[in-house]
């Protein structure tokens, strides 16, 4: 394994070196449960979570702002992934199925973990609307194509654009 070139990184990120120690734990799932073989990589791109591309063999990428322990729990996720895959194709989702199999893996139900690095990113990309009739105010990270309506003053019969208080 490659050791990181020495730059400047917009987020900081945690231990090094923990690729080796997702792959083992992904082998130790694979042999148990009879999944298909995956690459597991760590990267600073990703903000929060993990994925999963199909293979042969798969690739599971979990983001290094994780926590240890957060990374290897979104590994077990991905695994069961994958073992669903294997199961009943690409389809599967976060099914009754997927659910299952989750299950038997060891995964923890939960919404994902969010990373300081994530809320940094939407906290500066965050675009700011207000509605002219009621004043409500909309976040959003991507700006909206065109004018937009807000929707609640849309339904009560009296039309109002949204317009937009801050960008980044």
């Amino acid at each position: 394994m490659s050791s990181a070139p020495s730059e400047d990184f917009l987020f900081a990120v945690g231990e090094a070196g923990g690729e080796v120690s997702l792959q083992r734990l992904y082998d130790r799932l694979a042999a148990r449960f009879g999944l298909d073989p995956a690459r597991v990589r760590l990267s600073r791109r990703k903000l929060t979570g993990g994925e999963i591309v199909y293979g042969p063999p798969h690739t599971i990428t979990i983001s290094a702002h994780l926590s240890k322990a957060e990374r290897e729990e979104t590994l077990r996720h991905e695994a069961a992934h994958a073992w669903a895959f294997r199961r009943k194709g690409p389809r599967v989702g976060h099914g009754p199925l997927f659910q299952r199999l989750a299950r038997q893996i060891g995964v923890r139900k939960g919404p994902a973990p969010e990373t300081k690095a994530l809320a940094e990113f939407r906290r500066v990309r965050q675009i700011e609307y207000r509605c002219q009739g009621c004043g409500e105010t909309f976040r959003r990270i991507r700006p909206f194509r065109g004018p937009r309506d807000c929707v609640a003053c849309w339904r009560a019969g009296r039309p109002s654009r949204l317009r937009k208080v801050r960008s980044p």
